[in-house]
This record gives structure tokens, C-alpha cells and sequence, in this order.
């Protein structure tokens, strides 16, 4: 609810307790069901704002960690990828720098490592680490192919 809707429920609330008061007693009486009723609508359009900016803040809260869950997973895929491509690469075993085949795999290992990675993610990638770490093209690939299936299947979980 808006401000001014908030303020128009409230001025309209204490204008009826004010036709009210007035018909029942009098002018005293139309003051205080004016005070009375505006003052409650006052009070509760407060009270339910605050329940709402904070349930609206938790949801934001979580949209958050699941969008961060999300493209961090995404962001070991590729890593792994490409640590995968620098140990085996088409073109031959000696086309590729040891020294960028060992920072690829620094940053896969850090991305695998990084906090808000769900743990079905993390066992997945770890598996496809090993395998590329120990040269064994066949299990990488499937091992691989089971980290892009835990991927898509935290995201659909969410």
C-alpha cells in the first residue's frame, strides 16, 4: 500500500467516526471516534508496511542467494571446461603453456570452493577435478556431462 493510499484511508476512516460521533452525541463524541478511528488507521497501516518492506526484504534475501547460486555454478562449469580444454587440448599435449594449464586449475579449484555453491554441485565438480587431474579423458567427459545435470538440477530445485 502506498503512502497516499495509506493517508486517504486514514483520513476517510476518521471522517466517518467523525459523521458518526456527531450523529450519536454531539461534537465531543465526533472528535473522539474521529481521533479514535483515524488514529487506529494510522497505526495499522504503520505496522503492516513494516511487515511488509520486511518480508519483502527476505524475499529479496533469498532471490539473492539463489541468483548468486546460480551463476557461481555456472561459472564452475565453465572453469572446469576450460581447465579440461588446457589438459586436453585438440591441437596436441604441447600446445598448451604449463603455467596456464596451472592457473586454470587454480581457478577451478578456487570457484569449486567458493562459499553459496550447493553441495551436489561441489561433490559433482570435485569428481570432474579428479578425473581431469588424474588424465583421464574418457571419465572427464562423463564426469562433466554429470556437473552440467547437477547444475540444471539445483536450478529447476529452485
Amino acid at each position: 500500500m502506498s503512502s497516499r493510499t495509506a493517508a486517504a484511508w486514514t483520513v476517510a476512516l476518521a471522517g466517518l467516526g467523525a459523521i458518526t460521533g456527531f450523529v450519536w452525541s454531539g461534537p465531543f463524541l465526533a472528535v473522539t471516534c474521529a481521533l479514535s478511528l483515524g488514529g487506529g488507521a494510522a497505526l495499522g497501516t504503520f505496522l503492516s508496511r513494516r511487515q511488509m518492506i520486511a518480508s519483502i526484504q527476505e524475499g529479496q534475501g533469498k532471490a539473492a542467494a539463489l541468483g548468486y547460486a546460480d551463476g557461481i555454478a555456472d561459472m564452475v562449469v565453465l572453469e572446469i571446461s576450460a581447465y579440461r580444454t588446457s589438459v586436453f587440448p585438440l591441437s596436441g599435449p604441447d600446445a598448451v603453456d604449463p603455467a596456464e594449464r596451472a592457473a586454470r586449475r587454480k581457478a577451478a579449484y578456487r570457484l569449486t570452493a567458493a562459499d553459496g555453491l550447493p553441495h551436489t554441485v561441489r561433490e559433482a565438480a570435485a569428481a570432474a577435478l579428479e578425473a581431469i587431474d588424474d588424465a583421464r579423458d574418457a571419465e572427464t567427459q562423463s564426469a562433466i556431462e554429470d556437473l552440467m545435470k547437477a547444475v540444471r538440477a539445483q536450478r529447476q530445485a529452485t
